[in-house]
């Protein structure tokens, strides 16, 4: 396929989008949603009809064969409309990894499994992080030993993004070997799941896992599971960047639209120098962001370090900008700009998370200079 073909390929998938989150998904569904449960299950099968869940999966395995960069881009439009839903951490982080153990032989479940996902039927996510790791991940103290023909399974998981909606868990817990994932159902008897929400609504869910029985089979077989989790959370990270450049993309043009109206001293407010100076800082930083993001989603198929640098680039500059221009965009806005009726305090929200989600900017400093020296 030319590349003009791949551009006229994303700009479907993005302008698709775009119309149906404006015309279905708009502030008050949002709140709606965050007034129950926090996810709109009628919403997600929606997306799933889109082809949203299929993009980064192979064409041989159901899905549309697409890349990074494609689900880059969609992830900027869910930004924008600032969805709660945890479409990133299925599409981008659990699919791939369902798509790698379902490559081998023997793996008919997983299979169905990645199935379900790409229909929108069963909501798949990894649980990795835990409450002593920090952004550490090689920090896994849950434990997974043999009993008979059979796992059990304890230790603690936090803040899995979608854990209380999820219809199957992909649990990382120290064996033996070392790390490996397994396959654990929710409901199963020794799981608890705890919802809660994060600053900016969406879901979230603690585990505790005490005595859990699982199937001989429950073990996934990936090779280097260590790696692949970290490449997954990778993947996670970039996507949460590319949903911030959505939303900052917003918060600038809302910024400057508000410097245009509002009138003080018997003209706009943009016609003040030291304000247009403030809202053009905002757009260089939205540019800085959207580069860098769109720099590390084409890097992710190349050298393994590279990526690793792209992304760390992507998480920390993303990070300075998304700091950066949801707070101008508060003090620019003046009151209003903290008020429940306008998205600009949602999408602030939603920016703080993004800025800690995977990793902080600390962390990302660290992992670039780690890559940096390899």
């Amino acid at each position: 396929m030319s590349a003009a073909a791949d551009d006229d390929l994303r700009q479907a998938l993005v302008d698709s989008a775009t119309g149906w989150l404006a015309e279905a998904y708009g502030l008050e569904r949002r709140r709606r949603t965050l007034a129950g449960s926090g996810f709109d299950r009628d919403a997600w099968r929606e997306m799933a009809a889109f082809g949203w869940f299929s993009i980064a999966v192979p064409e041989e395995l159901g899905g549309s064969g697409l890349g990074l960069g494609d689900l880059a881009a969609l992830m900027r439009t869910i930004g924008a409309a600032n969805l709660p839903e945890p479409v990133a951490a299925v599409a981008g982080v659990a699919a791939p990894l369902l798509v790698r153990a379902a490559r081998e032989p023997g793996t008919s479940t997983l299979v169905g499994d990645l199935n379900g996902l790409l229909a929108g039927e069963r909501i798949v996510v990894l649980a990795h992080a835990e409450p002593a790791s920090g952004f550490d991940r090689s920090v896994v103290t849950t434990r997974a030993v043999r009993d008979g023909a059979s796992w059990r399974l304890d230790g603690e998981k936090s803040a899995v993004e979608g854990g209380a909606q999820a219809d199957l868990l992909l649990v990382s817990a120290r064996i033996e070997a070392g790390i490996a994932l397994f396959r654990v159902e929710p409901g199963a008897p020794g799981v608890t799941v705890t919802p809660f929400r994060s600053l900016d609504g969406r879901a979230l869910a603690d585990l505790r896992f005490e005595g859990a029985r699982l199937p001989a089979d429950a073990l996934l077989p990936v090779a280097e599971p260590e790696a692949t989790i970290d490449a997954a959370l990778e993947r996670g990270a970039l996507l949460t960047m590319a949903e911030a450049v959505g939303a900052m993309e917003v918060l600038v043009t809302d910024t400057v639209a508000y410097l245009k109206t509002r009138r003080q001293f018997g003209q706009p407010i943009g016609k003040f120098q030291v304000l247009q100076h403030r809202a053009v800082d905002m757009q260089i930083a939205l540019e800085e962001a959207r580069a860098v993001v769109d720099l590390a989603a084409e890097a992710d198929a190349g050298d393994p370090a590279e990526r690793r640098r792209a992304v760390a680039t992507a998480k920390v500059v993303g990070a300075r900008a998304a700091r950066r221009i949801s707070r101008e965009a508060v003090q620019l806005h003046g009151g209003i700009g903290i008020t429940e009726e306008l998205r600009v305090s949602h999408l602030f929200r939603r920016l703080v998370v993004a800025e800690s989600l995977y990793g902080d900017r600390d962390y990302y400093l660290r992992r670039f200079q780690d890559a940096a020296a390899a």
